[in-house]
Formats: C-alpha cells, sequence, structure tokens
C-alpha cells in the first residue's frame, strides 16, 4: 500500500515522522513490504518542518506533487498513491485556523482535484483542509474539540462527531472514504486502522506492545475543554486555581468577584466572553471536572468524592453531572478509566 504523507509550511512535523515510523515497523513485524511512504507537496520545494519563528530542525524534500497525482489521473497514469494523509497545523484560535485557510488556498484548490480512488485521512487542524476541499460533505468526521465551533460554523455540511477520536466516513457515492481523528496524536487511530487493514489486528497489537503505544481512547471526555478556558489569561488561570480550592456549595459570583477585586458586572462578562459559559455554569464545570478526574484516578467511592469536590449532598453530585456530561459517576468511570 503506498501511502502519501503531506507536506506543507507550518504543518507539525511530530505525527509525520512517529507516522512514518510506524509504518516502516509494521513491514518489519510482516517481514515484507506492505507499506510505502512517499512525501507528497504542493511542489517539490524542501518544506521545512519547525514551527513559526523556531530554529529549522529538519527539512522534508516532497518526491510527488498533489498537482502529478491529479494530472496522471486525468491521462489515464497510475498515480502510485493508494491513501493520503494530512497532519495538522500550528493553531490555538478559529482565527488562525482562517488565517492559515486563506494563506494556503491553493491547497485547498490541490485537494479537491484528489483522484476519487484516494483514500483520505486527516488528524488534528488537517482535518480543515478536507473540509474547506468539500471531501467530507454528507460524511461523519471528527477533529480536536477546540475547533467544534469553528468547523461546524464553516462547514455545516459534514456530519460532525466531536465525542469521537477516530471516525472512517464513507462518501454519498462510495467512491472513497475519509479517516478523521483528533488531536496531535490523531495520526496514531489512523495508523492502527491502516496497519489492522493491512496486517492484522494482531500486528498491530504486536507493536502497540513493543513501541509502548498508549491504546488511542474511542471517545473525548466531555471535560476536554475545561483546560482551555484558563490557558491564556492569567486572571481566569488564577480564578481557575481558586475554584479547585472552594467546596462547591460555597462558590458565588460575589465570592469570587470578591477574591479577584473586580465588580460582580465586570467578572460576569468577562467569564462569558471568554468561555461562553455564566459565572456559575463556569464554576459548576470546574467542580465537576474534579470529580472526573476522581472517578478515573482514584478508588474512592461516589459519596467520597462528592464530599471531596463540596456538593450539599451525593444526589445533588450525581444529578450536576449526569446533566453536564450525560453518563451517570459509575458510567463515566467505567467508561473512561485508565
Amino acid at each position: 500500500m503506498n501511502i502519501g504523507v503531506l507536506l506543507y509550511p507550518g504543518c507539525i512535523a511530530s505525527g509525520l515522522l512517529a507516522f512514518s515510523e510506524l509504518l516502516y515497523v509494521a513491514n518489519k513485524r510482516s517481514g515484507k513490504k506492505r507499506f510505502t511512504v512517499m512525501w507528497l507537496g504542493l511542489d517539490k520545494t524542501p518544506v521545512n518542518l519547525a514551527p513559526e519563528n523556531h530554529p529549522p530542525h529538519v527539512s522534508i524534500t516532497p518526491q510527488l506533487t498533489l498537482s502529478e497525482i491529479s494530472t496522471k489521473k486525468m491521462t489515464g497514469e497510475k498515480t502510485g498513491i493508494d491513501a493520503l494523509i494530512i497532519p495538522g497545523f500550528w493553531a490555538s484560535a478559529g482565527t488562525d485556523l482562517q488565517r492559515n485557510l486563506d494563506q494556503l488556498q491553493h491547497l485547498v484548490n490541490a485537494l479537491k482535484k484528489i483522484p476519487a480512488h484516494i483514500h483520505l485521512s486527516a488528524y488534528c487542524s488537517g482535518v480543515c483542509w478536507l473540509a474547506a476541499a468539500g471531501k467530507l460533505n454528507r460524511m461523519d468526521a471528527t477533529s480536536t474539540w477546540w475547533m467544534t465551533d469553528f468547523l461546524q460554523t464553516h462547514y455545516p455540511a459534514v456530519q460532525w462527531r466531536f465525542s469521537h477520536t477516530c471516525i472512517t466516513g464513507t462518501s454519498a457515492t462510495k467512491k472513497y472514504r475519509c479517516i478523521t481523528a483528533a488531536g496531535v496524536n490523531g495520526y496514531l487511530p489512523i495508523a492502527q486502522e491502516l496497519i489492522s487493514q493491512c496486517c492484522g489486528e494482531q500486528s498491530w497489537r504486536d507493536i502497540a506492545d513493543i513501541m509502548v503505544i498508549p491504546k488511542p481512547e474511542k471517545k473525548l471526555q466531555p471535560f476536554h475543554a475545561i483546560q482551555l478556558m484558563q490557558l491564556n489569561d492569567p486572571q481566569m488561570r488564577k480564578m481557575y486555581l481558586w475554584i479547585e480550592q472552594q467546596a462547591a456549595v460555597t462558590l458565588s459570583l460575589a465570592r469570587l468577584a470578591t477574591y479577584v477585586n473586580v465588580s460582580a458586572r465586570t467578572l460576569a462578562r468577562k467569564v462569558k466572553a471568554i468561555t461562553g459559559l455564566s459565572c456559575a455554569q463556569w464554576m459548576k464545570l470546574i467542580k465537576l471536572h474534579q470529580a472526573s478526574e476522581l472517578l478515573i484516578y482514584s478508588k474512592k467511592n461516589i459519596t467520597s468524592i462528592s464530599d471531596d469536590v463540596g456538593f450539599s449532598d451525593t444526589a445533588a453530585f450525581r444529578r450536576s453531572f449526569k446533566s453536564v456530561t450525560g453518563y451517570t459517576p459509575n458510567e463515566y468511570r467505567m467508561e473512561f478509566k485508565r
């Protein structure tokens, strides 16, 4: 199976190299060359695989261009590519996503012309390229949780399933399939899918054991968004840590405003602008996130966890947890326990 790995300015290098090495190990495990990796680009100019404003670490020269694949298909020649994987790019907000899409519109145009027989895969922000090219229309697809609003707004024709970490979708005409995955390590479930398909599931299990590869999660935990809310603003981080130290039953907008020495009205506006939640919702979510960590990483019973995070009683905790996550505390523990 010939796998084309796409290189472009700003792409995240770690997944590219790790993905190709997993296929190399799969070949070694099989005793035959099941996979051939080919580097693809918009042109054959070497691509510097380093974040913006960082010194270059490594560059790779594409062996084939996207336009060559399309041209060969149009002339009846073999493209030599069975599948194409598209890595993510460096971004931390919707504005970053849009800027990259605008700057590399020619990449979107090139992807639109990819022959239908080539199976497509993308992970993290790389999913944006397939969505922008219309390759995911009327398909199930996923991506990293913080891109939810951007992707749903800009690409409503895609059947987004953000609760899943990896999804294989089939085009309406069933001529090709697309694998989409969440996170910068989304190349792992894609590699698992390809290796299991070509070499058998036992081969993947052997490779995962030998290389000590973590088992990819099938579903995203409902509290992924919490961590991003407190990353960029010092005052939000300060409040987040304070909220963690308080009992849930004692929290209020007035107490939080007093702690950070701003008016309740100003604080409520800021929290709403950054998180999209009311202050009460945000505080409750933080306490439930604490409880979710205890459910996964401790052996404490539900009553003890409810007491630890400071709910008025266990019944109130159970109701709040179910309303936010869709799981009872016990169901959540069974689903996500490591």
